[in-house]
């Protein structure tokens, strides 16, 4: 990756769906993607604004989740995985070499498909974060970032009064909304979403699609889906992959009423995928 970004340009703006101008928080510009020998994704590009919710759709194996993972360098984790190209938030290369991933995926948070919270109380699932990152310096500040992520996760008044409980014994949507919750204590600037809802039934992942466009009011959101109805329902900018390259980003209405490449048409209406 690119290390010097000082010649870099002012960060581009994009129109949403809902006619406001909105800057781009993560641009990627000739992304690949090898696993050992193997090409998992090529030469992809694309600008994803900020507060708003970004979908990819595209079928199994496509590279969705892979392109998701390079934006918090997930793939670092996985042996013989390598990412060439570039890919900046608000400027900033994501790759530099003085980059820490583990601070990245606290300004990038990631919510999996299954839900999985610690096995500890609810109150320390949200806590262990910012703990970690000294974003709270005595137990008063502490219980403030609690109720406050745990709020705008929609779960507070469900577990209110009983925070010292097991995170492990809620629901599946209420996990779901804790590893949520557990994510936004640490002051994200994204949050990437993996399928959130794939274990759920319809009425967790309601509560969740919900959740998501309450949140996208100050977070940069990503979700990768399956469901072209959830893709419909919560995002404004849809991007449709097909083996590992992008063939068409747009607004999600544009995408699903008047998609320009017939591929994208052809999986829009169940032809393949």
């Amino acid at each position: 990756m690119t290390d010097n970004l000082s010649h870099a340009p002012a960060p581009a703006v994009t129109a949403a769906s809902s006619g406001r101008a909105q800057n781009v928080k993560i641009r990627a510009r000739g992304v690949n993607v090898f696993y050992g020998a193997k090409q998992a994704l090529f030469d992809v590009d694309m600008d994803i604004p900020d507060r708003t919710v970004t979908a990819f759709i595209g079928p199994s194996g496509c590279g969705k989740s892979t392109f998701l993972r390079c934006m918090n360098r997930m793939n670092d984790t996985i042996v013989g995985a390598r990412v060439e190209g570039a890919i900046t938030m608000d400027g900033e290369d994501l790759y530099a070499k003085g980059l820490d991933p583990v601070l990245l995926r606290a300004r990038v948070g990631m919510v999996f498909q299954k839900p999985n919270p610690f096995p500890k109380s609810i109150y320390e699932n949200v806590a262990y974060g910012p703990r970690i990152h000294g974003l709270a310096r005595t137990k008063a500040e502490m219980d403030h970032v609690v109720e406050t992520a745990l709020k705008k996760a929609g779960l507070w008044d469900e577990v209110a009064d009983r925070l010292s409980h097991p995170g492990t014994g809620l629901s599946g949507g209420q996990q779901q909304r804790l590893v949520i919750a557990r994510a936004i204590a640490v002051r994200p600037e994204v949050i990437l979403m993996d399928e959130p809802c794939s274990a759920l039934d319809p009425i967790a992942t309601a509560r969740i699609e919900e959740l998501i466009d309450e949140l996208r009011r100050d977070y940069c959101i990503v979700i990768v889906t399956h469901s072209m109805a959830q893709a419909a329902r919560v995002s404004q900018k849809t991007a449709f992959f097909h083996m590992g390259r992008v063939v068409e980003v747009g607004d999600t209405e544009t995408i699903f009423t008047n998609p320009r490449d017939t591929r994208t048409s052809d999986y829009i209406t169940g032809r393949f995928g």
